[in-house]
């Protein structure tokens, strides 16, 4: 029985999961990343008005707070855009940083589209590359919350090399009015689109959608197990 697109990825991600370039430059490990966890089970975040309160009080001079993928969040309430379409199952891993920090690319790749994503609560500036990985295994990652900077002098079908700077994280001004962070996303078939792609679904289309964007983790190292559907 032929495998479908999703899972021949995941299995190749999983085959190749030493392999891929840091995209902070550096390896994240348990010696200087921690999980974030600001969905609706997070006893703790429900003591603060709002999750960026709560994420303020961590640690960040010791640690990178990164995590998320498949969390059920209430944050997407604020947003129409989420709310009246009911998605608050969350398809990709956010990693919080300072504004401006350099993100590098993990793996071969091509830009598939890029575009700012300029809505309240949207991506703000995004990249998507499409790679190729084994044989016959073509998928996509994003880049969300950038800086407008990234995406000058971008051209659809430039090549990036593994390690080689791609992007920069952008403040809350510019990156959809969200505390800077980066929204990395892999997805396995963009089903026609460009520049964007669901970071967010509903509770009833999660399980499709969990299943078409694989763990991130597969690619950032941390944790070591990642998630799958």
């Amino acid at each position: 029985m032929e495998l479908d697109t999703a899972t021949r990825l995941i299995n190749a991600l999983a085959r190749n999961q030493n392999r891929f370039s840091p995209i902070l430059g550096f390896p994240l490990t348990t010696k200087n990343a921690r999980l974030l966890d600001i969905s609706v089970h997070n006893k703790e975040l429900q003591k603060y008005t709002d999750h960026e309160a709560y994420v303020s009080t961590l640690d960040h001079v010791n640690f990178i707070w990164l995590g998320g993928y498949g969390e059920e969040r209430n944050i997407y309430a604020q947003s129409l855009a989420f709310s009246q379409t009911n998605r608050c199952i969350h398809l990709g891993v956010d990693i919080t940083l300072k504004a401006n920090t350099p993100i590098y690319t993990p793996l071969l790749g091509r830009v598939h589209s890029f575009q700012n994503n300029n809505q309240p609560f949207d991506y703000g500036p995004t990249i998507i590359l499409e790679h190729d990985l084994d044989e016959n295994v073509h998928f996509y990652t994003l880049y969300g919350h950038l800086n407008s900077i990234s995406l000058n002098n971008l051209t659809i079908g430039q090549t990036f090399e593994p390690g080689e700077l791609l992007a920069y994280i952008g403040d809350k001004s510019e990156n959809g009015g969200w505390s800077p962070h980066l929204h990395f996303q892999i997805i396995s078939d963009m089903d026609n689109m460009k520049g964007d792609y669901p970071g967010v679904a509903s509770k009833i289309d999660a399980p499709m959608m969990l299943h078409k964007c694989p763990d991130p983790q597969f690619i950032l190292g941390f944790p070591e197990k990642p998630i799958i559907y």
